[in-house]
């Protein structure tokens, strides 16, 4: 039965940011070539950021300098000089309050090329201070490389810091935390819609499995699926199209229904649990867990035959693909020598790297919508905290560190 149901929470603000107009006669849409195939993924653009006109404590600064660090594609410093030897852009800002309201201008400048690259105006309330710089960082790696940035994303994830596990948000960076749900039982596996407005996860709200669509912008939900058994997993294509995992009929198998919750349809059919779908990017096929073979591995599915192959040989208990939204990589938990560390399957050449080690288990990546930062939890003794790693750099860096245990991430799809 679908019903609609209103959390007893406020409903989440949403606001406009004004970017007043262009400063340079060049588009966004027109990248530097900086990234080109003589510069490897891994290697950085070195940033010097001066002084900001109006930043009497450097806030402004830290904020946008801790972006480009979380981008993985530039290295900032700071600098009272614009003549930083070894710099190749320089960033120069003036900030400013006026009737409550934050004003930023901002210019990129070429040093290597001794030319000027792009500059803007933005403006907005004095609390969105935080949003106006991530929109910024942003159109600086759109201008650099041609891409979308990743600044204004955001990260479900489950916490039992409030003494139940429940669904929380918070900005790519670990800010602005917010608890979803109040449901006071396990809630667990949020996942996205393809449009980032709504959230699905796992609740026992009433004593079963059940899935439910949470809207975040009115913060209603509704029953999305309560079969008898295990209603679990779901994971929603970029068309709309939902997976998940049911064990109405017998074993946990991978279903598929639209984004209402209807024209319910099975996908796999064979002894044993098939668990966790993850979409390749053009929603034709779809990584999941089985362990049909004897042991959980990872298998991909070709959603109009219905053919499933495997794909991983290499550790004895694979778990949690997680599909790159490039279509060429698969991460995944792998248990070896006793305990879990994120591997990455390539696709192309079926070759496997272990891109975590050290103490700890390291489970549920998901990925960034660049494709190039993952997001897992790791646990070390009782303790669960969530990491991002870069799989170019293979920095690693925690994002959420508090009282409570941390887990399930999952990465907004924009």
């Amino acid at each position: 039965m679908k019903r609609k149901e209103k959390m007893r929470r406020p409903v989440i603000s949403f606001f406009c940011l004004s970017i007043i107009f262009f400063l340079g006669t060049k588009g966004l849409k027109t990248a530097e070539v900086y990234l080109d195939v003589s510069r490897s993924s891994a290697e950085k653009i070195s940033v010097v950021l001066t002084p900001f006109s109006g930043d009497q404590d450097g806030k402004i600064r830290e904020i946008l300098f801790s972006d480009l660090q979380r981008s993985g594609l530039f290295s900032p410093f700071l600098s009272e000089s614009t003549e930083s030897p070894g710099a190749e852009l320089s960033i120069r800002a003036n900030c400013s309050l006026k009737s409550g309201l934050f004003y930023l201008e901002a210019r990129v400048y070429n040093i290597t090329g001794n030319r000027y690259l792009f500059g803007k105006r933005y403006q907005g309330e004095y609390f969105q201070i935080r949003t106006i710089i991530h929109i910024f960082t942003n159109d600086i790696v759109e201008r650099i490389t041609g891409e979308e940035g990743i600044a204004l994303t955001r990260i479900a994830f489950i916490s039992d810091e409030s003494g139940s596990k429940e669904v929380y948000l918070a900005d790519y960076d670990g800010q602005n935390k917010k608890k979803i749900t109040s449901d006071k039982v396990i809630v667990t596996s949020p996942n996205w819609s393809a449009d980032g407005k709504s959230l699905i996860y796992l609740s026992y709200l009433n004593y079963r499995t059940e899935l439910f669509l949470h809207n975040l912008k009115n913060n209603e939900r509704r029953s999305l699926s309560s079969y008898p058994g295990l209603n679990a997993f779901a994971n929603v294509s970029k068309r709309g199209e939902i997976a998940l995992t049911l064990s109405k009929d017998g074993d946990p198998e991978i279903y598929l229904m639209d984004g209402n919750g209807f024209n319910l349809r099975r996908l796999t059919d064979h002894q044993g649990v098939d668990a966790s779908p993850s979409w390749s990017p053009d929603g034709e096929s779809l990584a999941f867990v089985s362990d049909r073979g004897g042991s959980p591995q990872i298998y991909i599915l070709q959603k109009s035959t219905k053919k499933a192959r495997r794909v991983t040989y290499q550790g004895s208990y694979n778990t949690s693909p997680a599909w790159s939204p490039r279509g060429n990589l698969i991460a995944y938990s792998s248990g070896l020598e006793g305990k879990f560390e994120i591997a990455l399957l390539n696709l192309g050449d079926g070759k496997v790297e272990i891109l975590t080690s050290g103490q700890g288990n390291k489970e549920d990546p998901s990925w960034a919508p660049n494709g190039r930062q993952i997001v897992f939890s790791k646990r070390v003794g009782y303790k669960s905290n969530l990491h991002i790693l870069d799989i170019y750099t293979k920095e690693s860096y925690p994002l959420i560190e508090g009282k409570g245990n941390y887990t399930s991430p999952a990465w907004s799809p924009k």
